[in-house]
């Protein structure tokens, strides 16, 4: 696993390596539905929503396979590609919808995922 997560919430991973990210402080009392996806530049959705149900935790995890970031190109004339990412939390029961942020990111800051290039195909 080569996914880095600083302190601003910026994710760094190599293009098809797979990694995990907890998102945390969730509201136990509360039964979300976390989503998570990645746009490019251009706003476009990178595969699909990732989700993962909360069952009355404080945490979740989402784990991005080797498959889903394939899907993030770095183009052969750069040496790493800047994607954003959002997590929201989602109650159903109580039709709220909640923006999360990881690391100390705040309103209007981007949340980013710095991409380099494989380095090896592997298995």
């Amino acid at each position: 696993m080569t996914l880095i997560i600083d302190e601003k919430g910026t994710v760094t991973l190599y293009q098809g390596d797979s990694g995990e990210i907890k998102i945390s402080g969730l509201n136990p009392v509360k039964n979300y539905i976390v989503y998570f996806a990645i746009q490019d530049e251009k706003r476009n959705l990178i595969g699909s929503e990732l989700q993962v149900a909360a069952n009355k935790t404080e945490s979740v995890t989402f784990f991005l396979t080797s498959d889903y970031t394939d899907l993030l190109k770095v183009p052969a004339n750069k040496s790493y590609e800047i994607y954003t990412y959002g997590v929201k939390a989602c109650d159903e029961n109580n039709n709220t919808e909640d923006t999360l942020f990881i690391g100390n990111c705040t309103y209007g800051d981007k949340n980013q995922i710095i991409v380099y290039p494989r380095k090896v195909i592997g298995a």
